[in-house]
């Protein structure tokens, strides 16, 4: 996940105290830590799917106004749109990624807007202007683009406006991922205690 910029590190001490085992019984850690990271990262897809937080809570809905458009909404360009929370392209969830080295399991992405959907903030938009291309319908305008001919263009001015944007906490470690790592861990333990196999 190289230039993450958003990461949450989780130390566990019973965790900690069953890798030092693995490790003191000469068992194959990077087997070891890419199964955990492996089953972290079906955690996290899980929290897309369900739509919850590592504690089981649920993601803050989306506005009423926000709802109603993608109900309403088929398609963004070529996608087809969900109305799944944080699924509007899907590029957040499948930038999720699992990665593991002999030491350390980690499960995360390195979108630049991936932060403040897992920890909320509030964006500003400042004022500006450009110009937006219409066709003429019937008697209604509607937006036009590149390839259309015959197009009006008009200046519009969009004002300062801030968005709020709630926390919907997609990575994380719930007690059944400790529960998890623990079975993964004591299962590799167990292997590591009774040998590699004689043929």
């Amino acid at each position: 996940m190289t230039g993450v910029s958003s990461a949450i590190t989780i130390e566990d001490a019973a965790v900690n105290a069953a890798l030092a085992r693995i490790e003191a019984a000469g068992g194959d850690t990077l087997a070891l830590m890419q199964e955990i990271s492996g089953a972290m990262l079906f955690s996290v897809q899980r929290r897309f799917e369900t739509e919850t937080d590592p504690a089981g809570r649920p993601w803050k809905a989306h506005a009423p106004k926000t709802a109603r458009a993608r109900i309403n909404r088929k398609r963004r360009g070529n996608r087809e749109v969900t109305p799944k929370l944080l699924r509007n392209s899907n590029r957040l969830y499948q930038s999720i990624v699992a990665e593991a080295s002999e030491t350390e399991a980690a499960t995360g992405t390195n979108l630049i807007y991936a932060g403040i959907h897992l920890h909320g903030g509030t964006i500003t938009q400042y004022p500006q202007s450009r110009k937006v291309r219409f066709q003429k319908v019937g008697t209604q305008l509607r937006f036009a683009r590149k390839a259309h001919k015959r197009v009006i263009e008009k200046p519009v001015t969009f004002g300062q406006r801030t968005i709020v944007i709630p926390a919907r906490p997609y990575l994380g470690f719930s007690e059944e991922d400790r529960a998890e790592i623990l079975a993964i861990t004591e299962a590799h333990f167990e292997a590591a205690a009774e040998g590699p196999e004689l043929s």
